[in-house]
């Protein structure tokens, strides 16, 4: 009888704590975003903090894409972007608003023409550099959704050192 007693109060315990590690909002989230870059992107929060992974790709909004590595060069295509990043969070009114801002990595691959007058001849290249994240998060009450606004920027360091990148879009995420 004893042995059945420890056993309930065990499982009960074990019930528990799994309810309440179900119930938490926010763990995860997928999102899709366009503006610079356009892409989708999934979050893992943490306490304070959350992990954001982007795939997406530039459409060149804010850059010229004419002379990306020497004079006569042109970045024709603006290719696929990975990115990384580690943001830390605050919420504002009633966690109804998160502020978050957080360094990253990424890497690109971009064709480029390096002679703008001949484009038959192409060179796919990988950059790599640091990134940059600041913006907004609005929560839906009673729905499992948000909208963000972001921006930032992303500094080539691999292959054209300091090629700077501005980024800002706008998006949802379904939380979950």
């Amino acid at each position: 009888m004893l042995a059945n007693m420890k056993t309930l109060l065990l499982l009960s315990i074990l019930f528990l704590s799994a309810t309440t590690a179900f119930s938490q909002t926010q763990d995860w989230a997928f999102g899709v975003e366009v503006g610079e870059p356009i892409g989708v992107s999934i979050r893992k929060y943490g306490e304070r903090n959350a992990l954001d992974i982007s795939v997406g790709t530039y459409i060149g909004l804010f850059k010229d894409k004419q002379n990306y590595k020497v004079s006569n060069d042109d970045l024709g295509s603006v290719g696929i972007m990975f990115n990384a990043s580690y943001e830390w969070y605050v919420p504002l009114l009633n966690e109804r608003i998160s502020a978050y801002a957080g360094p990253g990595v990424q890497v690109n691959s971009r064709r480029y023409y390096p002679n703008r007058n001949i484009k038959e001849v192409h060179t796919t290249n990988i950059s790599l550099g640091p990134s940059g994240t600041v913006g907004l998060e609005f929560f839906f009450a009673r729905k499992p959704a948000s909208f963000f606004v972001e921006g930032g920027g992303y500094l080539e360091l691999i292959p054209k050192i300091f090629y700077f990148n501005p980024t800002l879009s706008v998006g949802l995420r379904h939380n979950f």
